[in-house]
């Protein structure tokens, strides 16, 4: 802020679009001090422009004055503007006023830009300091009134600084205070008093000022309460007389700064214009103006439980994208009870239907519609009598509704979003938001849950119901939202439908063999095939104990050819099949060899060999089988003459 700004506020309006003029006064958002090409605006955003004249929007500072390079923070902080940046000066704090490279803290001190208190200053209520010269000015509390530079002593001791609207460094040899009074004084280090050289005689220019500013040039302008502006040159030393500037911008209400010859000003309709004394020429200043706002969510078809994010951009007229993040958006979510809008900038499904939801910057808005399903299937549906029920808790929780169940006087009291419903055990009316309506069929028990016909959710909610005979299941739909809800059926009929063609393989006896040694040769049945949702099976196995035992997960080929597997099953009893005395069965399940066993007995003692090799002559064949490891067993006519292990 340079020289002094009538009507500029300090307070933040707490909105988020910016735009020119009309546009922006519509929005909510106006500019509000303008420095160096960077552009304040009322809700404490800041528009930077380089030399390119590339524009950035600063939104992480909340600016509430500017002042060359610098900005002032709500909370008494120095902000520094680089290109595409700004950062808070470390240490400071407290900061009431910022003017050249020099800013006045709250308790009355004055620092310079590098973080150095100036010693000689204390209890000050105002500075300013010129662009020009940096010449510093200041106003105590008591209402003393120094110049840093030309001035011996202080200039003038006023009344209090309660009189004082603002102080003015002009050039190397001049100052002014504008008073509240509407007077403005001007003081030169050339108007001593002769009888007190330490006393400087003010010169009074005008009595009806309403603001005034000192230019890079000297020149000091001054706005009069009627609106118009008037100059007091600095090229005739000695004079102060007022000039009328060459024409009139209308009714100004501040002059606001001096920006490469021309000046700031802000009229009576508030906004903030360019004004050259010389031309009388009138400019707008340019402020990038939304043009439109992007709404875009991860996907439009969640499930019940998930998140996903949420990406909300302003689109502005010089090329710039804005993000805003979702804790700071206006987010509009049509149903609340279907949609929650999540800390982490997602959001998440909390039930099943259809919202919408609606991004709103300024009088821009975008709308997306988002569908909720569950995708796992609702058990305690019931088909009776050529009607579905389903289940009164589980369904309505699912819609995202709360319910309240009296079981005393048996009702359920219903509210989905702002829609009553009542129920009631044993009667066919329920009552939706006050009025009765008539049901196809009574509330009632099936199997200790309380269940409702399905048709009232299309008589109450507008919601598709599909039935699907195969199955004995029922689809509720909101559009491509959807939630099924089975009967006890369904499971068996989805299961055998998996099963397939392994269906048959139940009520088959097997024998085991080395599927698990831990059971071999005992008897087992196939009691159930059980299938997963991903195309493999589980055998159930039930021993003549009635102890039941599941094999692991496999495909249905590799199941088949498992039982098929005489090293992993047998389909016939071995101790049938194979009539042998008990001491040979004692060494099969011990897993021995012996001299003298047959090959049958040792390849089902030590299984199958991994490889073999015979030579045969005169009437004698020898046979040797490799077990691997330097395990052999050696046959003589079929018969274990000799044994090898490690």
């Amino acid at each position: 802020m340079r020289g002094y700004k009538l009507g500029i506020a300090a307070a933040v309006i707490a909105v988020a679009l910016l735009g020119n003029f009309s546009k922006a006064e519509a929005a909510g958002a106006t500019l509000v001090d303008f420095e160096d090409g960077n552009r304040l605006m009322s809700d404490g955003t800041v528009w930077t422009q380089d030399m390119n004249v590339e524009e950035t929007l600063l939104t992480d500072y909340n600016i509430v004055d500017l002042d060359g390079e610098y900005g002032l923070t709500k909370d008494g902080q120095l902000v520094r503007f680089s290109l595409f940046d700004a950062k808070v000066v470390k240490g400071t704090s407290g900061i009431v006023q910022i003017s050249g490279t020099y800013y006045l803290k709250q308790d009355g001190t004055v620092w310079d830009m590098d973080g150095k208190q100036l010693k000689e200053y204390s209890d000050i209520a105002m500075i300013n300091a010129n662009r020009h010269t940096n010449i510093l000015v200041t106003l105590s509390r008591s209402g003393e009134l120094r110049c840093a530079y030309g001035f011996q002593g202080p200039m003038d001791q006023l009344g209090s600084a309660s009189e004082v609207s603002a102080v003015l460094s002009g050039d190397l040899n001049e100052a002014a205070v504008v008073l509240k009074s509407g007077k403005v004084l001007v003081y030169s280090k050339y108007q001593a008093d002769k009888a007190n050289p330490a006393k400087y005689v003010p010169t009074t220019l005008t009595e009806q000022a309403a603001g005034a500013l000192y230019n890079d040039s000297g020149n000091l302008f001054v706005l009069l309460q009627d609106g118009t502006i008037v100059v007091k040159r600095s090229q005739v030393p000695g004079t102060y007389e007022l000039e009328q500037t060459e024409s009139q911008p209308g009714h100004v209400t501040a002059l606001v700064t001096e920006w490469r010859g021309s000046l700031i000003i802000k009229l009576q309709d508030g906004t903030l214009r360019s004004y050259s004394p010389q031309s009388g020429e009138l400019q707008e200043i340019s402020v990038p103006v939304i043009e439109d706002l992007n709404l875009r969510i991860e996907s439009k078809e969640l499930k019940v439980g998930s998140k996903v994010s949420v990406q909300i951009d302003e689109i502005w007229s010089n090329d710039t994208t804005k993000r805003i993040p979702l804790s700071e958006a206006e987010l509009e979510i049509e149903k609340p009870y279907l949609l929650q809008k999540m800390p982490d900038g997602t959001v998440k499904a909390l039930a099943v239907g259809q919202t919408k939801l609606t991004a709103r910057s300024g009088s821009f808005s975008k709308t997306i519609s988002v569908s909720i399903s569950d995708t796992s299937l609702m058990d305690q549906g019931a088909y009776i009598g050529g009607t579905m029920y389903l289940p009164v808790q589980p369904v309505f929780h699912k819609l995202g509704a709360s319910i309240q169940a009296d079981m005393a006087a048996k009702t359920f009291t219903i509210r989905l979003g702002e829609l009553p419903i009542q129920l009631q055990l044993g009667s066919d009316t329920a009552i939706i938001n006050g009025e009765k309506v008539k049901m196809s069929d009574k509330v009632q028990t099936v199997n200790g849950t309380a269940v409702f016909p399905a048709s009232l959710l299309k008589t109450a909610l507008g919601a598709g119901l599909a039935w699907d005979g195969t199955y004995q299941k029922m689809t509720v739909s909101f559009g491509s939202a959807k939630l099924t809800v089975q009967t006890k059926q369904t499971a068996q009929i989805v299961k055998t439908k998996s099963q397939g063609y392994l269906a048959k393989l139940i009520g088959k006896s097997y024998w085991v063999n080395f599927f698990d040694e831990n059971y071999r040769f005992q008897k087992v049945t196939i009691v159930d095939i059980i299938p997963n949702n991903n195309g493999y099976f589980a055998a159930a196995f039930k021993f003549p104990s009635g102890k039941v035992l599941n094999t692991r997960k496999m495909s249905g080929d590799e199941l088949i050819s498992t039982l098929a597997d005489r090293q992993e099953f047998f389909t016939a009893d071995p101790y049938k099949t194979y009539k042998w005395p008990d001491a040979i069965w004692a060494k099969i399940k011990d897993g021995r060899v012996t001299t003298g066993m047959t090959k049958q007995q040792v390849e089902l003692s030590w299984g199958s060999p991994i490889d073999a090799s015979a030579m045969e002559g005169s009437g004698v064949r020898v046979e040797t089988w490799s077990y691997g490891n330097f395990n052999y067993v050696t046959f003589t006519n079929g018969v274990v003459t000799m044994i090898y292990t490690n």
